[in-house]
């Protein structure tokens, strides 16, 4: 993945063939966009209001950690998240949380609605792959007052009240190309449809090719803080400084796991090796015990992520993962400003 994220003349030529492939995808998405908004393509209008989180690159952005930020900002209310759970073996609509109990195990569900599913209160979370059923099925069996759909920007099934849209200012746009030549799902002209723009890392500098279109007043930036660390096995948990002099080996299969790494080194914690994962992996018991024989760390620290997955496999309080606020900078009133113009109170 990391090579659709440089541009450089000379890779370009390679990509060449991926290039015209890309061409033809820019096309399919413009059309396909252009018929549901003339309504020849059919999308669900819920009665429900119907807020989507999105990205317009494939790998990670914040997307989880801006639903269960949603969820907590408006936790007087009734939600539904609806997801359309990556990386899960299960089949048909699951019900993930009830909006009082965890039902499903990650195999079935997936890493990320499991991961909202226990992070937020009075929140149902279904899963399927057809989006709009699975809204239908949230209006029928939870009545709520606000829909959340997670990776929701570009499912056009489902009409949305507000779109927000989520851009990592380090990676950017990548290389510029659509799939499959580039990381973009849909040309970045796209973001004019977007009610809010949340720009993950707000420190970084601008992302180039940001500044033509005018989401001044719909942008804000957000970064992650770290708040502990928690052993799978829930025997507690403890505060960053008690365990930088320990011995830890870290590991992350999210889409960006030089992310993760980064953010530790940052606060100080220094492993004695981060290994990186692909986005959705699934551990075995004795793939962590392999680890922990050829390392002997003191802890095995993990992201939230990872951790919903392998507390499922084992629970031993040596392992650990980290847990991080989502923190908007300065700018909170951007998304309470959209959902005000759009009749939601926040």
């Amino acid at each position: 993945m990391k090579i659709l994220y440089k541009k450089h003349l000379l890779l370009d030529i390679l990509l060449f063939p991926l290039i015209l492939a890309s061409f033809v995808y820019r096309c399919a998405a413009a059309v396909r966009r252009i018929l549901y908004k003339k309504g020849i393509l059919n999308s669900y209008r819920s009665k429900i209001p119907v807020i989507s989180v999105g990205n317009l690159t494939v790998g990670g952005t914040g997307k989880t950690p801006t639903v269960i930020y949603l969820c907590n900002m408006l936790k007087d209310k009734k939600i539904a998240v609806v997801s359309r759970g990556y990386g899960s073996r299960g089949r048909g609509i699951r019900v993930v949380s009830d909006g009082t109990r965890v039902l499903c195990d990650p195999d079935e569900c997936g890493d990320e609605p499991l991961l909202i599913a226990q992070s937020t209160r009075n929140t149902a979370v279904v899963v399927g792959k057809n989006r709009a059923v699975a809204v239908q099925f949230a209006e029928m069996n939870y009545s709520p007052d606000l829909i959340i759909l997670d990776d929701g920007f570009s499912h056009l099934r489902v009409k949305r009240d507000i779109d927000i849209l989520l851009i990592d200012s380090t990676a950017g746009f990548g290389n510029g190309h659509l799939l499959p030549a580039g990381p973009l799902r849909e040309p970045v002209s796209v973001l004019r449809y977007a009610d809010a723009v949340g720009v993950k890392n707000g420190n970084a500098p601008d992302i180039p090719g940001l500044g033509k279109y005018d989401l001044h007043d719909r942008t804000y930036r957000f970064h992650y803080t770290l708040r502990g660390i928690q052993s799978v096995d829930n025997s507690g948990s403890r505060e960053i400084k008690d365990i930088k002099d320990k011995r830890i080996v870290a590991i992350a299969g999210v889409a960006f796991p030089e992310s993760f790494f980064h953010l530790l080194r940052a606060n100080g914690i220094v492993p004695v090796q981060c290994i990186a994962m692909p986005d959705h992996h699934r551990y075995g018991e004795k793939e962590l015990d392999k680890l922990v024989g050829r390392y002997a760390p003191d802890i095995v620290l993990s992201t939230a992520k990872d951790a919903v997955k392998i507390q499922s496999i084992r629970r031993d309080r040596h392992t650990a993962w980290l847990y991080v606020d989502m923190v908007i900078e300065m700018d909170e009133r951007v998304l309470k400003d959209v959902f005000h113009r759009k009749g939601i109170p926040a």
